[in-house]
This record gives C-alpha cells, structure tokens and sequence, in this order.
C-alpha cells in the first residue's frame, strides 16, 4: 500500500503560542486512489496549481470531501499536537531551550508522529509499503523525519516529495487543514468519512519525545 503524509501548522509554533494545533496526516491506498479526489477538487481551476487545503474556497473543500467519501479504497490517519498536549510531556520546560538532541526536538516528534499513524494503520505488517511526505524545509531535515518515523516502522520505505510533485500529497495537507479546522470549531468535515476509515493517535509519540528529553536531563 502507498502512504502520503503532510502536516498542517508547526510544532514551533504551537509551543510559542502562534498557531492553535499542529496536525500530522496520512491518506493510505494506491496512488490513484489517494490523488484522484485532490486533483478533482481544482479540477479547471487556473489560479490553483494544486490542491492546498488554505487555498480552497468551501465549495471546492465540499468537492474533494464528497470524493474521499465516495472512495472505499482510501484510509485516514492523523495525530494532533495542542499547548496542553505538549505541556503535558514530563520535561517539557526543556522544549523552550531548543533542545539540541540530534535532530531538533520538533522533526523527532513529527517522525515519531508519522511512525504511530503508520503503526496503527498497519503499515508495519505489510509485504510492501512506501511513506511518500512532503519535504521540510531543508533535505537533511526531512531526512531525520524519515529516520525517526522508521524507528516504528522500519520495512517502509520513505520518499519526500514536493507537494505539487504528488496528488497524495495534496491529498494528505487537505485531510491535515480539515482536521485543524474541526478542531477549531469551524467545521465538521471529518463526520463526512466512514469513521471507521480513519485512525487517530499521538499518545505513542509524545511519550518517545518524553522519553528523549529524560535522556537530554540525564546525559552530560
């Protein structure tokens, strides 16, 4: 099976207060499947190269959900991060000093979010499987994402693409914006799926980032 991940917000900037959540997605299935709907939702739209989920207007947002909805083949995975989630992690104080353990405190935590989701979609008991994720700002940064999420799942095979380069992609930052805006109370674009297509986590790897920090305390 393919799986496309992107995030919405950052992990910074929920930390800082500048952003209410930060949410890391995963849409599961062939790579059809997982790009058709993103590629429809700006189908003859000149102005929208591709499907970002900020940039769509609500009619568009309604095309793309009525898609996934209509696709049995699909699968849905996210974990979020609020203040009150990362504030509840033993050592967090250590957070707002930039922790310095390889790589920063934030990509670990994204990997290690990427790796739950995968984990429990089942990613981790396939013959095949590839993690295709929308590239960092940087190639070695992205690189120690793929480092950690392997840590939960280590027979799948990671590739980081731009978003304009992949419909999964695109895919996976609507279902991440939709997810941010239930949250915020803006929408219920999730009551939309068959719940039962869609897999929610983040306790595992906000205890991995909680075990890092004991090490940082500990080590010299």
């Amino acid at each position: 099976m393919d799986y496309f991940g992107d995030e919405s917000g950052h992990l910074k900037g929920v930390l800082q207060g500048d952003c209410e959540i930060c949410v890391m997605a995963i849409v599961a299935g062939d790579k059809v499947s997982c790009g058709q709907c993103a590629k429809r939702a700006v189908r003859n739209i000149d102005d929208i190269p591709e499907a970002k989920w900020n940039d769509l207007l609500d009619k568009q947002k309604r095309r793309l959900f009525e898609c996934l909805a209509d696709n049995e083949h699909i699968e849905f995975g996210f974990a979020t991060f609020t203040q009150e989630k990362l504030r509840s992690v033993d050592g967090y104080h250590y957070l707002h000093q930039d922790v310095k353990f390889p790589p920063a405190w934030d990509l670990a935590l994204a990997g290690y979010a990427y790796g739950e989701i995968l984990y429990e979609m089942g990613a981790s008991n396939e013959n095949i499987a590839t993690f295709t994720f929308d590239r960092i700002s940087s190639k070695k940064q992205s690189e120690k994402v793929a480092d950690h999420f392997q840590e939960y799942v280590p027979g799948v095979s990671p590739f980081i693409k731009g978003s304009r380069q992949s419909p999964g992609i695109q895919t996976a930052d609507c279902l991440a914006g939709a997810v941010a805006e239930d949250h915020k109370g803006e929408s219920d674009w999730l009551s939309n799926l068959d719940q039962s297509n869609i897999t929610e986590c983040s306790y595992s790897s906000l205890a991995k980032l909680e075990t890092d920090l004991h090490r940082y305390e500990t080590e010299p």
